[in-house]
Parts: C-alpha cells; structure tokens; sequence
C-alpha cells in the first residue's frame, strides 16, 4: 500500500475520528483500512470519500495519525473482496423513462447496465444497501423529481452515478431498471453474515 493520501483528520466524539479524503477517488486506501482489524478499533465505517474510526477508548491524534501510517504499509488479513454476479430482471416501471433521458433504447439501457463491472464503495441509506461505483456515464442520470413512497425489496435501480440494489421494501427516489431475488439481507444473522456484500466486493448484473 502507498503512502497515506491527503487527507484531514478530525474528532467526530469522545472516542471517534473522521479521516475525510482530499480526492475521492483515492477511496481505495479507505477500503484498504477498513479491511483490517487492530486492539485500537472497535469500528470501521466506510462512506463516499470518509472513514470514521470507532476506537474502544479516547485516543489522541498523533495515536490515531500513528495507526494510519503503520496500517498503510500492511497487508489485509481479512477475507479478501469477492465477486458477485447478480441475476436481473429488467422489468422495472423506470426503463422505458431511462431510455428515453439517455437517448438509448430499453434494450441498449440494459446491455450497458449489464455489461459493466461494479464496485461496493460503502453501504447506507438501508441495511446492507450498496452504492455501487462503475455506472456506465451514458446512465448518469438525476434521481427521479418525486421519490416512490415504495421500492420493492430487490428493486434494481441507478441514481445520480450510482447503482444499487433496494434490500428492503422502501421509500426511494432511484430509477428502477429491474428486479433480483439475490440474497442480499439477512437479519437474523451474526453480523458478519447479515450483509451479502461488503465494501471492497465487486458485482455484475446479468440478464435473466
């Protein structure tokens, strides 16, 4: 791994530090980070282009700066990443729309759709719900004007540059594409099995 990228550091609470990245495409050390365990942390929380460090008890900074560089020139002994394919299909109410604002057809929207590679770059909004970089940018498209007051567990959508999968019934402002009965929330599980991706996972879509 190489040096640390700039970054800034600050507390987020008595025994917490936010890491926000000056370029967020360097997401990458984020994920490299949040891939390991140390006696420091409690918690890794990955976002868009910020890590919050969850630490057992109050650490100063220059701590916290220390075990960020001496992480940074470590290799994971986590899982490493895993490859996901996903089986879709496009019938969802927002393809026909999506078509159109692209100037694509139906058909053409789910072969771009389908034949990119994505990646897990966090999870939010719901358990277990992906932001997904690799959105081809010919489907950057805005989130819809007036949000769904229902999104079907499932539903596969994109937003601003983004794709997702919804993995419980809920409100959502995303373009729905399509549909997948792919596993992706399980409550009842240990914490480390509930969610079917992780950060760091990449995933493709295929036609079903």
């Amino acid at each position: 791994m190489p040096d640390l990228p700039p970054h800034s550091l600050r507390p987020y609470g008595p025994t917490a530090w936010l890491i926000q990245l000056a370029d967020p495409n360097d997401i990458e050390f984020l994920h490299h980070l949040a891939s390991q365990t140390h006696p420091l942390c409690q918690e890794w929380v990955v976002a868009y282009d910020s890590l919050l460090i969850l630490t057992h008890h109050p650490q100063p900074e220059a701590k916290i700066q220390q075990l960020l560089h001496s992480l940074a020139k470590t290799t994971s002994s986590t899982q490493p990443p895993q490859h996901h394919e996903v089986h879709v299909h496009y019938d969802g109410p927002d393809l026909t729309e999506v078509a159109h604002h692209s100037g694509l057809s139906p058909n053409e929207v789910v072969t771009l759709h389908s034949q990119a590679q994505y990646r897990v770059r966090f999870l939010g909004f719901s358990p277990g719900f992906a932001y997904l970089d690799g959105l081809p940018k010919a489907l950057h498209l805005p989130r819809r004007a007036t949000p769904r007051p229902h999104m079907a567990k499932g539903a596969v959508a994109i937003g601003g540059t983004h794709a997702g999968i919804y993995t419980i019934p809920s409100p959502g402002g995303w373009n729905w594409l399509g549909n997948t009965d792919h596993p992706l929330f399980q409550p009842g599980a240990s914490p480390d099995a509930a969610f079917t991706l992780k950060v760091g996972d990449t995933l493709t879509f295929i036609p079903a």
